[in-house]
């Protein structure tokens, strides 16, 4: 379930939003999507506000989790998905430090360890939510670049992209969390 909203507003168009919003969360219940969530007394929040260049940004950020709301059977089969992503992404995390450790060295990799990681790439690809594919792709291209390289014997090359996968590791990390 999504909804995003990306339209311009009048500053009462805008007040009047936000204080039905407002009215929502005081009643505990939001509508999201055409569906009600019901909200817990205590959520996370984010608010970002800057200024910069003659423009202010503001950012509202609120989460909580849904799922005891989620009937029985759903509920068991998004916590075994997210289950089963955290032992593949332990799994790529181990794998990426291995290759990671034997380049710090100035040395390939043996292919089998290679090939772990590719596999644990597969699994993690076959784990991603939607929203995630452009970073996925670029990610994707990243690995395919790391093959290649060990394939042609690069080591520097290899070596760079590691240093690639790492540090879009990082970035997903921070904007899919």
């Amino acid at each position: 379930m999504e909804m995003k909203l990306d339209r311009d507003f009048s500053r009462e168009e805008l007040a009047d939003y936000l204080t039905a919003l407002a009215g929502q969360i005081r009643q505990g219940e939001l509508q999201v999507a055409g569906v009600v969530q019901k909200l817990p007394n205590q959520s996370a929040v984010e608010i970002f506000c800057k200024e910069k260049k003659g423009r202010l940004t503001l950012k509202l950020q609120v989460s909580f989790a849904t799922l005891e709301h989620y009937p029985e059977p759903r509920r068991e089969a998004v916590l075994s998905g997210l289950e089963n992503f955290k032992v593949v992404k332990k799994k790529l995390g181990v794998s990426f430090g291995n290759l990671t450790k034997v380049a710090a060295q100035g040395r390939f990799p043996e292919a089998a360890a290679l090939s772990e990681f590719l596999r644990d790439n597969e699994a993690f690809a076959q784990q991603t939510d939607p929203e995630w594919q452009e970073d996925m792709a670029t990610y994707l291209d990243h690995v395919k670049n790391l093959e290649n390289a060990f394939t042609i014997g690069n080591l520097e090359m290899f070596q760079h992209e590691l240093a690639d996968l790492k540090a879009s590791l990082a970035r997903c990390h921070k904007n899919y969390k």
